[in-house]
């Protein structure tokens, strides 16, 4: 009786506190729900997964893949909207993430390749450039290793070879994390969104003016179970014997304050590439795409030509 007790008082508790992190964090701020980018389903390996596409001929398709525990359109949602009218694109929903199948099946960075991989060729896209943020930077990697024609250019923003080197180095520990949080999930499941949007907010990740909307997209975000289950392929992925092996010219993005991949960390990947150009923000964090988006869009256009392409197509259509 004292035990049922306790977890009510804790969860009414956990409740009343999100409620009030709600309202404290967007009040007085006018809020702002960013535009969605229309989307379909393909169907792959017997799963659906999701995927926001835009076509222009003409313009060599960028893949964008999200960050563990985001999605195609949390992690570029101040991206794609800027780009849309210059090249094409196309953003997916990883395994387990965003609107694409979720599944209890265990799964790693090189069954995502392979499954991005597929998607590709489904979309009959043979030749395209590729920019991941820290998950998907892994999943770009490993997809530019194992299809070396498919990718021109790789762009990794706070990449890792191996997070064992960095914060993660006692694995038993982290297997001990993973087992509060899927235990923590059970008892409280409302607690996880409330520790993801501190997290965003502590970190500096995300403006006021977004809170709302990143509450909302927290909130129903799948079973933390299977968020953190997957982590415990993330961390192990270790590239250091093969990344050598890429062929694709590389931009790696670091931030200087990045905590969770450490810029050193991203270093390590940057010494093993062949063909590779560095930029730091010094000021950023972990979370470029969200903080220094006019920053990374500059860099984006110029690694990847897109003011050259744009206008050689203006040019033609001028011609015409």
């Amino acid at each position: 009786m004292i035990k049922t007790l306790t977890k009510i008082f804790a969860f009414t508790a956990v409740t009343k506190s999100l409620l009030e992190t709600k309202k404290s964090q967007s009040a007085g701020t006018t809020q702002i729900h960013p535009s969605k980018i229309p989307g379909r389903t393909v169907f792959i390996r017997e799963k659906e997964y999701f995927i926001r596409e835009n076509i222009i001929d003409g313009t060599t398709p960028i893949i964008f893949l999200h960050s563990w525990g985001s999605d195609s359109l949390g992690s570029w949602f101040k991206i794609l909207p800027k780009i849309k009218n210059e090249t094409s694109f196309v953003a997916i929903d990883m395994r387990n993430h965003g609107k694409s199948d979720a599944s209890w099946d265990r799964w790693d960075v090189d069954e995502n390749a392979d499954v991005v991989i597929s998607i590709l060729k489904e979309l009959g896209i043979s030749s395209c450039n590729i920019v991941g943020w820290s998950m998907g930077s892994a999943v770009a990697m490993s997809i530019a290793k194992k299809n070396k024609p498919l990718v021109n250019k790789l762009v990794l923003i706070t990449p890792f070879s191996w997070l064992g080197g960095a914060v993660y180095s006692d694995k038993v520990a982290f297997k001990i994390f993973v087992s509060f949080v899927r235990i923590r999930e059970r008892l409280f499941p409302n607690f996880n969104p409330k520790s993801k949007f501190s997290f965003l907010k502590k970190s500096n990740s995300i403006n006021d003016e977004y809170t709302e909307w990143a509450w909302n997209n927290l909130h129903k975000s799948k079973d933390d179970f299977i968020y953190a289950d997957g982590g415990r392929f993330v961390v192990p992925y270790d590239a250091r014997s093969w990344i050598q092996e890429i062929e694709a010219e590389t931009l790696v993005i670091t931030g200087g304050r990045d905590k969770l991949v450490p810029e050193e960390t991203s270093n390590d990947v940057v010494k093993r590439l062949n063909e590779v150009k560095v930029k730091t923000f010094p000021d950023a964090g972990h979370s470029v795409p969200w903080t220094h988006e006019e920053d990374l869009l500059n860099e984006l256009k110029e690694f990847l030509s897109l003011w050259k392409k744009m206008f050689c197509f203006s040019h033609q259509l001028f011609m015409n």
